[in-house]
């Protein structure tokens, strides 16, 4: 959730940036990050969700003849613990995926794919499931906003749309 929305900055700094190559084929640019972090994810009915987050992201950035960036993959591994604020309950989200950004060719635009488990929430890390998202979805990204569109999905979801989802946190973790 949260560390999905801080890729698109380092994509987006990968393209500009171009990791800078000669003009002459070479070999994609390798690199990794880890991102952490403590928010709260939602308010309830008398309690908050504070959301832990850790990811482990490794990629390699492609360039063409001229140095730009044409093609970056990153390979995410991630756990988010939500937590009641009063109670303590907890719900873990694992994910493993894989992140394909591919340039339009003769754009800016860049065209966001993501294959594998995006969300698969579970009570106390090992109870019923609460939801999962797993497959494949393409996103056009606007290179002026960041925004991205979801333009094709494929696999199982059973993760609702909009804000729904806190409303299944709140009714699980309470």
């Amino acid at each position: 959730m949260t560390v999905r929305r801080l890729l698109l900055p380092v994509i987006m700094g990968c393209a500009a940036l171009g990791f800078a190559a000669p003009a002459s084929a070479s070999p994609p640019e390798r690199f990794s990050f880890t991102e952490s972090g403590t928010e709260v994810l939602a308010h309830c009915a008398g309690f908050d969700i504070i959301l832990d987050t850790t990811g482990i992201f490794r990629g390699s950035a492609f360039s063409d003849a001229s140095g730009e960036t044409v093609q970056v993959i990153i390979r995410g591994r991630i756990v988010e613990t939500m937590t009641n604020s009063v109670t303590g309950k907890t719900l873990v989200n694992r994910g493993v995926f894989q992140d394909f950004f591919r340039r339009i060719r003769g754009t800016d635009e860049f065209i966001h794919t993501v294959s594998g488990f995006d969300f698969q929430v579970k009570v106390a890390g090992r109870g019923p499931l609460v939801f999962q998202e797993v497959g494949r979805k393409v996103f056009l990204i606007d290179p002026d906003t960041g925004e991205e569109t979801l333009v094709f999905r494929s696999g199982h979801t059973t993760l609702p749309e909009g804000s729904e989802p806190e409303a299944v946190f709140c009714a699980a973790l309470s």
